[in-house]
């Protein structure tokens, strides 16, 4: 105890420290703690698992035991935010284990918690709010919360903040806090978005750097190994074959491949489970719970878990996919080797992972070391030579040009020996220069003897077209009568005299214009004798003048109208 009492603690802390079995102190706890009870802003950079989350607990639970009074409903005095509900819950236990006997109330609050059961609590008033930013600027937006009595403000993980996109919601929530308060940051790396996000909600902070900002332990060991995508299953069931780990932990990419993985390693009678953001949050916490008492071997799980794990003599951390953020890799197997203990890690990369392999590396500032010697691992291919891409047409160019310049080969056309016959030599072309007169009569005689083997091969072999017929001789054509022809242009129909055809006089054709009826004289239809009384007897409205009965004037409009009197019936 000799570490801690060094530092200026109350006896009730050094009390709490020995009931919760801390001995000894973590260089980041040396260097932190002394800043922080002198009322400095301060940064801390440690790697995972070096004991940063004790290094702001201790001096806080320190400060807060100064108080009297309760804190008062709604009205939390220290604030710590965490970027994921694992790694809340991981600091809440950690506040409970190091306050034994000491009258601080914690509370913890986070996303997939009923609001009910988190208000109630709030409506008692907590010394200490542990909460993700999400689920605090909800209940500030209620009226469940108010930061105007904070005097304590925790940023843990700050990187892990910044890659989740929570930046806007932590600089919200700071502008919330009214009164003077301290702020500590905490980080496993520190790049240029840390230091900014430390300029806005820090003042003239005191930095504390034990490590460098991507560092492996020294007890852990770890290995890369290439294998194709098909192949890492069963890479998996030859290092777990091989290493016999005690506790491990398989970290894959997504949530189906937590599941999958949890099932094949099943399947070989292994006791696992898979940890992933589809389960809701009580069986998560079964999980985890489940996996510290050992009820369980391996844990597959996504990387929402691998800052929110707090578990011990973990022995091996297996990456079944490399990690996309290079600063995951760090947090990943830093599961292992935790608490002086070795641990060791594997990393199977795929075909197309090398690119996120070197970033790794790059921030490492060191290669890790590949295991070759293994059954599945990856063969490249040699690339093929840029002669042998080329175009078939292209490759057989080169090759009749170099075919002068090697050895004579088997299948190859003998090459003639013997004197060159005459005229065997093909004349030049005309290229665009003055040509002799010798050359000028040779080409013409050339280019008459071709036009009237052309003209006589048209003349004979095939049908003649139209445009050719006139062009050529009619030397050896035979002539035809062309009084036997018919004429083309009447239609190829013979022409007929007047005399062969009957005439009609216009009298007996009937009139086209009135119908196409003949007709009829004058006179009309000889009419029916009427019957019964004249035409004329019947009263209006009745119908008269019917069809072939003369003097029936109808009315105007074609149809007689119907209605009025019936017509009298005869007798």
């Amino acid at each position: 105890m000799s570490d801690f009492t060094s530092l200026g603690l109350s006896g009730d802390m050094l009390r709490a420290l020995e009931h919760a079995k801390f001995t000894e102190t973590t260089p980041i706890q040396r260097e932190s703690i002394p800043l922080v009870l002198a009322n400095r802003d301060v940064i801390g950079v440690a790697q995972t698992g070096s004991g940063k989350t004790a290094a702001f607990v201790i001096p806080m639970l320190e400060k807060l035991a100064t108080f009297s009074d309760r804190a008062e409903p709604h009205m939390p005095r220290a604030l710590i935010l965490a970027p994921t509900r694992e790694l809340a819950i991981q600091t809440t236990d950690r506040i409970k284990e190091l306050a034994v006997g000491m009258r601080s109330s914690c509370c913890t609050i986070y996303g997939g918690a009923p609001y009910r059961t988190q208000t109630h609590i709030l409506r008692r008033g907590v010394d200490i709010l542990v909460s993700t930013p999400g689920r605090l600027l909800d209940h500030i937006k209620r009226g469940n919360v108010f930061l105007d009595a904070v005097e304590y403000f925790v940023l843990d993980e700050a990187d892990r903040m910044l890659d989740l996109g929570f930046v806007d919601d932590v600089k919200k929530i700071s502008a919330k806090i009214n009164r003077p308060h301290q702020s500590v940051m905490f980080s496993a790396t520190l790049s240029d978005a840390i230091v900014d996000l430390k300029d806005t909600l820090l003042n003239e902070p005191a930095q504390v750097e034990v490590a460098a900002s991507a560092t492996v332990a020294d007890n852990l060991d770890h290995f890369v190994l290439h294998v194709p995508g098909h192949q890492k299953r069963d890479l998996l069931q030859y290092l777990i074959e091989n290493e016999e780990p005690t506790k491990s932990i398989v970290f894959v990419r997504t949530r189906r491949d937590a599941e999958e993985i949890a099932t094949f390693l099943s399947d070989l009678g292994l006791k696992a489970d898979a940890l992933h953001g589809d389960k809701a949050q009580k069986l998560r916490q079964r999980t985890i719970a489940a996996y510290r008492r050992g009820d369980f071997d391996y844990l597959v799980a996504t990387d929402v878990a691998a800052r929110g794990i707090d578990v011990q003599d973990i022995s091996h951390v297996f990456n079944f996919d490399v990690p996309v953020e290079a600063e995951s890799y760090v947090h990943r197997i830093g599961r292992t080797a935790r608490g002086g203990k070795s641990g060791r890690a594997f990393t199977l990369c795929g075909k197309n992972e090398p690119r996120l392999l070197k970033a790794i590396e790059a921030i490492l500032g060191d290669e890790i070391m590949v295991i070759q010697d293994h059954p599945y691992r990856l063969i490249a291919k040699k690339k093929a030579s840029i002669s042998a891409k080329k175009r078939p047409a292209v490759a057989a160019k080169k090759a009749k040009q170099l075919k002068g310049k090697r050895a004579q080969k088997f299948g190859d056309k003998p090459k003639p020996t013997g004197p060159k016959k005459p005229g065997a030599k093909k004349p030049n072309k005309n290229k665009g220069r003055p040509q002799r007169e010798d050359e000028r009569s040779r080409s013409s005689e050339r280019t008459s003897r071709s036009q009237d083997q052309k003209q006589r091969s048209r003349a004979g072999d095939r049908p003649q077209k139209r445009d050719e017929r006139a062009s050529l001789p009619a030397d050896g054509r035979p002539s035809r009568n062309q009084e036997g022809r018919p004429n083309r242009g009447a239609g190829d129909r013979p022409n007929r005299t007047a005399g062969d055809r009957p005439n009609r006089t216009g009298s007996d054709r009937p009139n086209r214009g009135t119908g196409g009826k003949p007709s009829r004289p004058s006179g009309g239809k000889a009419g029916k004798p009427t019957r019964g009384k004249p035409a004329g007897s019947k009263p209006f409205g009745s119908k008269s003048g019917g069809r072939g009965k003369p003097g029936g004037n109808r009315p105007a409009g074609g149809k007689p109208k119907r209605g009025g009197n019936a017509p009298l019936k005869r007798r």
